[in-house]
């Protein structure tokens, strides 16, 4: 590679050492690399960075921007303090050492303000205090603007080195601006980039996205401008950049795909542009977008799932009106930075379509009924007076994990009164599932006071004392249901496993890159979004083909949590795959890079079909996904079948695309189309089913292929 040639040549003339030289330098705020905070706190100390703002302390509190080529860093420095900074001796030192003494060296920051609330007007002093000179002599780069979006480069200006030195020293120091956490102007030092002035920089650098799959040909090119003449796509598997791949007819302004050869998951590729003969410089080695697998590698899936204790349904209606701004992932019980963690779902790509559930672990139970009780004689050791009253409440309980829940409402006996002495027997009906029942007395009309409780049996012979055995006072009963699996809450200071209340927002669906060896990309089919007993309330049936991403879900990078590359970036309605009917959601999406911790929040806020829709907690939550694996295309749907006429008992039909045909039949011609009843099949189309006429006093008809 020509130009990181050309330093090493020139340290070698002036006797210097090339190790960890090179005509690109950062410097960074932070140590680098690191990428979890508390394991290497404060400034960078390895001497290239020095903060001078005495009686104040920065922290470490800012995002880190993510701009191509910035080093691993978690976070950025950052001043959050209340009191305004205005001492024109505030500010930082570098003294990078750069790899070309005498050289020129284009200066550029990177930092991410995307948070809004860093200073929007600040402007630093520049000076070089040893060493060289700039071709300027302020700043305003440190302003909000600037930081976002977070992968901008920001050209500062020019420092030319002095004859012999390669260590300059420059100082920022205020000028102007505000510069207090309080009134939302934080200031944050991030990563500055000295590159050596050379022709090809004054070509704009192009950039790679995705779809980028070892199973592909096709490289995709962005940014590239009006009067380029020629791609070239590089890959380093880690030998450095070697080219894969030129385009050099049909360069369009723009996004262009660019024909390449041997491209190997977990390598790195970038590209250039050629201007007027002048080709970009070519990629650093290490620097670029990580190739993948190919779709799909395996997932990390939870629900994310906000509070709303007030609501009362019904399932996939508008839950704003009452949420709470707590959110939990469930069925996660740990965060990977922000991703969810443990006890995700795991899924990996299959041929057929997969369900996928989670079950807060509600137990409920049902209610007892038909609660009745029959007075008879008492024995000579006990038994109810003349004239007494009583009546029983029957809660069905269920003993899980050494808790009880009981059936939500006591099932209520009408009141027994005799004019002698007397027993009663009570007796209700059984209720599935149930482990127990307890009984509540009311005796004399004084409350239910009494209880007893009873297991194997729907009778109790009740002698109002011995052997009876009711306990005054130990009425306790649980009448509602009760969360046993843990939920991860999403705000980290909150440690709350259990999600309040019986309704909730199915805020999104979480999808974290499970695989630490590959990044995607990711090529989905999302079908009929579904609350247990209440079925399916989402199956995309109702919208057109191609309607783009904001009806049901938001594209995947729409959430800000969101870890993806620009592209492919879609949530679209499509008949290419169905799990029923003929339409699903296809997602596309790749991640930047193979962590764990990388992330999609593919939410539901505000769209326009299924805005923040409502689910009872009380009943598992699912969907349908088609997840392929490498090279395997969709199964379209099968076309419907078209209804021909009825001649006499005779339904006629043709079309459909399966192999069987089935007669399936209704009272409800609205009801879900897996609640209707198969009659009859065969497998000729066109053909005809016999209605049993006179059979029903109504029911409606349809057929279905498969």
């Amino acid at each position: 590679m020509k130009k990181q040639l050309v330093a090493l040549i020139a340290l070698a003339a002036f006797g210097l050492s090339p190790v960890a030289m090179a005509d690109i330098v950062y410097v960074t705020a932070r140590p680098s690399p690191c990428t979890v905070t508390t394991n290497c706190p404060g400034p960078n100390m390895d001497g290239t960075y020095h903060e001078n703002f005495v009686g104040f302390t920065l922290g470490d509190y800012g995002a880190a921007g993510t701009a191509l080529g910035h080093p691993p860093t978690t976070v950025s420095r950052c001043y959050v303090g209340g009191t305004p900074i205005t001492d024109p001796d505030f500010g930082v030192d570098l003294t990078p050492t750069l790899g070309v003494p005498g050289g020129i060296y284009q200066i550029d920051y990177n930092f991410n303000s995307l948070a809004d609330n860093t200073t929007e007007d600040v402007v630093f002093n520049v000076t070089c205090t040893d060493g060289g000179t700039l071709s300027f002599t302020e700043t305003d780069v440190f302003q909000r603007s600037f930081g976002s979006p977070a992968t901008r480069w920001n050209t500062m200006g020019f420092l030319t080195n002095n004859p012999g030195s390669a260590t300059p020293t420059i100082q920022f120091r205020y000028k102007s601006g505000q510069i207090n956490a309080g009134t939302g102007n934080r200031i944050l030092f991030d990563c500055w980039r000295f590159t050596l002035v050379e022709p090809c920089l004054a070509v704009p650098v192009v950039e790679v996205t995705g779809p980028l799959g070892a199973d592909s040909d096709q490289v995709v090119v962005t940014k590239v401008s009006a009067d380029a003449t020629a791609l070239t796509v590089y890959q380093d598997t880690g030998a450095g950049m070697t080219m894969i791949g030129t385009k050099t007819e049909g360069v369009t302004e723009g996004v262009n795909s660019v024909t390449v050869t041997g491209l190997v998951k977990g390598a790195k590729v970038a590209a250039t542009q050629t201007i007027d003969g002048q080709e970009g410089c070519t990629p650093p080695d290490g620097i670029g977008v990580i190739v993948g697998g190919g779709a799909n590698p395996r997932i990390r899936i939870a629900f994310s799932l906000q509070e709303n204790p007030t609501a009362t349904g019904p399932v996939g209606a508008n839950g704003t009106n009452g949420r709470t701004s707590m959110i939990h992932f469930a069925p996660a019980t740990s965060l990977y930075g922000g991703a969810p963690g443990d006890g995700a779902l795991i899924i990996y790509p299959s041929n057929d379509w997969q369900t996928v559930t989670i079950d807060l672990g509600r137990q409920g139970i049902g209610e007892a009924a038909n609660v009745a009780g029959e007075p008879g004689p008492a024995p000579d050791y006990s038994g109810y007076s003349p004239g007494n009253t009583v009546a029983v409440q029957v809660y069905a309980y269920k003993e899980f994990g050494g808790n009880r829940v009981y059936s939500p409402v006591g099932a209520a006996s009408p009141v027994v009164t005799s004019n002698e002495m007397f027993t009663v027997t009570w007796t209700w009906d059984a209720v599935e599932g149930a482990d127990g029942y307890r009984l509540l007395r009311n005796w004399n009309d004084s409350g239910f006071t009494g209880s007893v409780d009873v297991t194997g049996a729907t009778t109790l012979l009740d002698t109002a004392y011995y052997p009876t055995d009711w306990q005054e006072g130990e009425i306790t009963v649980t009448p509602t249901t009760m969360q046993t699996t843990p939920t991860m809450a999403w705000n980290p200071s909150v440690s709350n496993s259990v999600v309040a209340g019986e309704w909730a927002i199915w805020e999104s669906i979480a999808l974290a890159n499970d695989d630490p060896t590959d990044c995607g990309p990711y090529d989905i089919y999302i079908d009929d979004l579904a609350n247990g007993a209440n079925g399916i309330f989402e199956d995309f049936e109702s919208l057109e083909v191609g309607t783009p991403a904001g009806a049901v879900f938001n594209q995947p990078s729409f959430s800000g949590q969101s870890t993806v590359l620009p592209a492919p970036n879609s949530a679209t309605i499509t008949d290419v795959a169905a799990a029923t009917g003929s339409k699903s959601i296809r997602v596309r999406w790749q991640y930047p890079g193979n962590g764990t911790n990388l992330w999609v929040r593919l939410n539901m806020y505000n769209t326009s079909a299924r805005p923040n829709p409502l689910v009872n907690l009380n009943e598992p939550l699912s969907f349908r996904l088609l997840m392929l694996p490498v090279g395997v295309k969709p199964v379209p749907p099968l076309s419907p079948v078209t209804i021909s006429g009825l001649d006499g008992t005779s339904l006629n039909y043709t079309g459909g695309g399966g192999k069987e045909f089935i007669l399936v039949k209704s009272a409800d011609i609205n009801a879900a189309m897996d609640t209707w009843t198969p009659v009859a099949t065969n497998n000729a189309t066109p053909g005809s089913f016999t209605i049993p006429l006179g059979s029903e006093t109504r029911a409606f008809y349809r057929v279905q292929s498969r």
